[in-house]
């Protein structure tokens, strides 16, 4: 990853910009990573990540919980494809 500290932000900021739009940047701040940027389309993929670990361990949760599914994983996948489908839509 590419690093900037926060003076050449604050003087170079269209440079640092194009650059975030390519790959992520690190920005440091006296000596210390601070900030990353990057692209919109790099931070919503991020997003759909983070949601996607946070539903898988709301699942392993409710396993240690002892609480199970009785439907199949055909079921449970079909399932999943509808909700990404109807989030897709919103």
């Amino acid at each position: 990853m590419k690093t900037f500290t926060a003076t050449e932000l604050k003087q170079n900021s269209g440079k640092v910009l194009d650059t975030a739009l390519q790959n992520p940047v690190s920005i440091m701040r006296h000596g210390r990573a601070v900030a990353v940027l990057s692209s919109e389309a790099e931070y919503q993929e991020f997003l759909k990540y983070r949601q996607v670990t946070q539903e898988v361990q709301a699942g392993f949760t409710q396993i240690d919980r002892g609480e199970f599914s009785s439907r199949s994983m055909d079921e449970l996948f079909k399932e999943a494809q509808k909700q990404v489908a109807a989030k897709k839509k919103n």
